[in-house]
């Protein structure tokens, strides 16, 4: 039987999803959850600040989209010397592949756990008393600031891109019409935002129905951030992937 199921990413990325879903045997639909913007001038002229003067010792990149951002405002060139002067570290494969393409190599990522608890694990025992600038987006969770924190790290927190909930899309309508009428087996959520951001909108448009809808199909988290935060939402996912990819979930739904 074929699965049906749905999820919300930026943009940019729903097309390659929806089809990377549809290669695993899947009948996907997807909405955009978010708009990408830039970081604002101050925000990168304190980043570029504080790396110049070499008072970063770690540099960890939150996702690909960190890393074209600072390069669409600095430039390839620019974007590859000015993090030469720190250990530059990727959340995971996706990212390294992105830093790569720009002129940039991760010399460390986590084994695993591709997400900010796989991060603080594996740099608790190297930062205490160090400088770590978290590269990310301004939405960032809390995990990887206080988790690195807690290790004795000094954190920098440099927000690159702001993210925006993309509202009531056509797209969107559609996936909830889909939820109403049962015909969606799972429901997948891609990051702690686009989860608050689709329970929103859910209860927003059904009221006290949202939830006990919901509650008919299986749900889905891309990692341990996202299943926290539908927990918090009153929704523990049924499916958490090992790894903390969306190809990792979707196969891990393909499973269930």
């Amino acid at each position: 039987m074929t699965i049906r199921m749905a999820f919300t990413r930026p943009a940019d990325k729903i097309a390659e999803s929806v089809e990377l879903a549809e290669s695993l045997g899947m009948s996907a639909m997807a909405a955009p959850s978010l708009r990408i913007l830039e970081g604002t001038d101050a925000v990168y002229e304190a980043a570029e600040s504080a790396l110049t003067s070499g008072f970063v010792d770690y540099a960890v990149f939150g996702s690909g989209t960190a890393v074209e951002s600072c390069c669409a405002r600095w430039g390839d060139e620019k974007f590859s010397t000015i993090f030469l002067g720190c250990s530059i570290v990727s959340i995971g494969p996706h990212t390294s592949e992105v830093l790569r393409a720009h002129g940039l190599a991760a010399g460390l990522m986590p084994q695993d756990d591709y997400s900010s608890y796989g991060v603080v694990d594996m740099l608790s025992g190297k930062v205490a008393r160090k400088t770590v600038m978290l590269v990310r987006s301004d939405s960032g969770t809390d995990v990887l600031r206080d988790g690195l924190a807690k290790a004795g790290a000094k954190v920098i927190e440099f927000a690159a891109y702001r993210l925006v909930k993309a509202g009531t899309t056509e797209e969107l309508a559609r996936i909830m019409d889909a939820v109403e009428s049962g015909s969606l087996d799972v429901m997948a959520f891609t990051s702690p935002m686009s989860a608050t951001m689709f329970l929103e909108e859910m209860r927003g448009r059904f009221g006290d129905r949202a939830d006990p809808l919901l509650g008919r199909m299986k749900l889905a988290a891309i990692g341990r951030p996202t299943a926290q935060r539908l927990s918090e939402l009153g929704h523990p996912p049924d499916i958490v992937p090992e790894k903390t990819t969306f190809k990792d979930m979707l196969e891990a739904i393909s499973r269930s």
